[in-house]
């Protein structure tokens, strides 16, 4: 008898979690698994975005669609059929069903929990909501037989933070979609942008760790230091920018949220990418703007240069002047002059990961949990 495997990626509604929830499920239907009988739970998002074909999908896969909320998956009608699997493999956790038999797999991506440096940017009552709210999540990653993180660093910070033991946390490392090498699938903006300027794009949510307001400073101090007049591009939804403020606004120019496959349209409509992210386990930008040969200036942290190597400019990302002598530097003497290593970032990204890989390290790691259980 096949082992019964769930793979739970209901819980994803946003954000990068959505892409890699999306990419693996397409990889599945492109292979041919034998050993184990899946059944794939995907939210409505991330179904908008994978192209279901039925007709070629392995028979011993399925497709539930299905949508949980944080805590409240505790009590949803998707726990009665969460109970019957060998093994659960919630891609990006926490997992909050109560699976009562079976071996639990869930994907780690709170670099909150491990990491305290961020908390200064919050105010005080928004930090101990948030301390609350991730101590909750830290104590259900801590149900997990199994956790499977990104990146190395972010394994030694779940071993330190006493979360899981080494011999439980795999490393899988995330990679970019096969889109960025495929133009044919791309999709134009709904509307195309229109550049008078050098012009540096962000894409990503709003989230007080992306670090955003950072780009209001780095505009300003580089026109009044440096007399350099750029255009910065970000790609907020209608909530995000409502709550930013004027000096936000006047600031950047907002072409709104993106498709999967509008994004390499937007890239390819930049000069360059700015990255000053303050904490991350794992975020495919940087990869992605450098698969589409483009400069990228980063925050110098480990859980970039990790990915990135000696491939981003780099900048002190609680120092807007850091960020803006780097720009500046690049747009005086580097830029047009720039092709050999932008090519070589290319070829760094192909290097680096793929979907097909992470793919069958998931699907090893289930049958490995599967082998060694008693």
């Amino acid at each position: 008898m096949k082992n019964k495997i769930l793979i739970n990626a209901s819980n994803l509604h946003s954000g990068g979690g959505v892409q890699v929830a999306a990419s693996f499920v397409t990889e599945l239907m492109h292979l041919k698994i034998h050993d184990l009988e899946i059944d794939i739970a995907i939210s409505s998002e991330i179904k908008d975005m994978v192209k279901l074909n039925h007709e070629t999908l392995d028979s011993k896969i399925s497709i539930i669609e299905a949508n949980t909320y944080g805590l409240s998956a505790l009590t949803s009608d998707f726990n009665l059929t969460a109970k019957n699997y060998n093994l659960t493999f919630t891609i990006f956790g926490p997992n909050y069903l109560r699976v009562q038999k079976g071996i639990q797999i869930v994907g780690f991506a709170q670099l909150w929990i491990i990491d305290k440096s961020a908390y200064h940017i919050l105010g005080k009552t928004e930090a101990i909501k948030t301390r609350l709210k991730f101590f909750i999540q830290s104590l259900f990653f801590r149900r997990a037989d199994k956790l499977i993180v990104e990146l190395d660093h972010v394994k030694d910070g779940v071993i330190k933070a006493g979360i899981a033991k080494p011999e439980n946390i795999d490393v899988v490392y995330n990679c970019i979609s096969s889109l960025y090498f495929d133009p044919v699938i791309w999709e134009p903006l709904k509307k195309p942008i229109s550049k008078r300027k050098f012009s540096i794009g962000f894409l990503g949510r709003d989230y007080p760790h992306k670090n955003t307001n950072l780009i209001t400073e780095i505009r300003r101090i580089l026109a009044q230091n440096h007399a350099i007049d750029v255009d910065f591009f970000v790609t907020l939804n209608d909530s995000e920018w409502a709550a930013k403020s004027d000096f936000f606004k006047k600031s950047t120019i907002n072409v709104g949220p993106l498709s999967v496959a509008q994004c390499p349209s937007f890239y390819q409509a930049m000069d360059a990418v700015i990255f000053p992210s303050l904490l991350e386990c794992f975020s495919a930008t940087p990869l992605e703007a450098m698969a589409m040969q483009k400069p990228l200036f980063a925050s110098d942290r480990g859980f970039v240069r990790d990915v990135c190597g000696d491939f981003a400019w780099y900048f002190d990302p609680l120092n807007a002047e850091s960020a803006a002598d780097v720009i500046a530097k690049y747009i005086t003497q580097r830029h047009g002059k720039d092709q050999g290593r932008l090519a070589a970032a290319r070829e760094h990204v192909l290097n680096f990961s793929n979907a097909r890989q992470r793919a069958e390290s998931y699907l090893n790691i289930m049958r490995k949990a599967l082998a060694e259980k008693p």
